[in-house]
């Protein structure tokens, strides 16, 4: 079971980092904004700051993804313990703006969803799942059907993760 997990982490993770790079790609600003909503940095470094969260998803989720297309345990290891890191970090983050700033952004990937919960949970989940990946590494010689389960699950996983933010808020109609 732990080799299962460790290739859902192994597909998941850089994944849905990969991701978010390519949301703020498309949106440069927006991680800018949210920092400035939070009111948790001075506002003349929220530029910066934002600038080195998208490098840093960038480069694990990079180390990751390569790691695994080239099937190399140590950096994989490596970039899955960064990664576990940097999530964890977003999980303690994410959890005091959302108890300290109702109806804040959360600047996430670019997308407009608010800072909730649930956008902690998700960090945290995944922190969990890059921490089984760390001390697990990539699995030693899953037969075909094992890595077909595994990238399967994986990109389930990271779809379920990247969408639960957005699926959880409730949205009102004015009337």
């Amino acid at each position: 079971m732990t080799a299962l997990l460790a290739g859902v982490a192994a597909v998941a993770v850089p994944l849905v980092l990969l991701a978010s790079v390519y949301g703020h790609a498309r949106r440069p600003g927006m991680l800018a904004s949210a920092l400035r909503a939070h009111g948790t940095v001075p506002r003349a470094l929220a530029g910066p700051a934002a600038a080195a969260v998208v490098a840093a998803e960038a480069l694990a989720g990079a180390a990751g993804a390569t790691a695994l297309l080239l099937q190399v345990d140590g950096p994989m290891r490596a970039a899955s313990g960064a990664s576990a890191v940097l999530l964890a970090l977003y999980a303690a983050y994410a959890t005091y703006v959302s108890r300290t700033r109702h109806d804040a952004p959360c600047g996430c990937a670019g997308a407009g969803t608010p800072m909730t919960g649930w956008v902690a949970g998700r960090a945290a989940a995944l922190s969990v799942l890059a921490l089984i990946g760390a001390l697990h590494g990539l699995p030693g010689g899953p037969s075909a059907y094992e890595s077909f389960i595994a990238v399967t699950a994986g990109l389930g996983f990271a779809v379920l993760l990247w969408t639960l933010p957005s699926a959880m808020i409730e949205r009102r109609s004015a009337g």
